[in-house]
């Protein structure tokens, strides 16, 4: 079955919910930025990017790990979308 991009947003959303348990719901959305908000620390980040690259069937480089792909939920989305489509 393929995924779509909200099912990639949803499972990021889901995994930071999980990490960080007490954020105040709704606190993190499409826009929230991963590098700048306390949705995830560093650490939080690279489990993650290991967490999306095994449910997506993906290998994790270190073109990942550009900031730029982290600017928001939805950005980080769209490169795991691209990813997993092997682009």
């Amino acid at each position: 079955m393929v995924q779509s991009i909200a099912d990639v947003r949803e499972a990021i959303f889901g995994f930071i919910a999980a990490r960080n348990p007490g954020l105040p719901p709704g606190s993190v959305d499409g826009q929230t930025s991963l590098v700048t908000s306390d949705a995830l620390d560093s650490i939080g980040i690279l489990d993650l990017m290991m967490h999306l690259g095994e449910r997506y069937g993906f290998e994790i480089d270190e073109d990942a790990f550009d900031l730029g792909n982290f600017e928001s939920v939805d950005t980080l989305a769209h490169y795991v979308d691209d990813r997993r489509s092997g682009s």
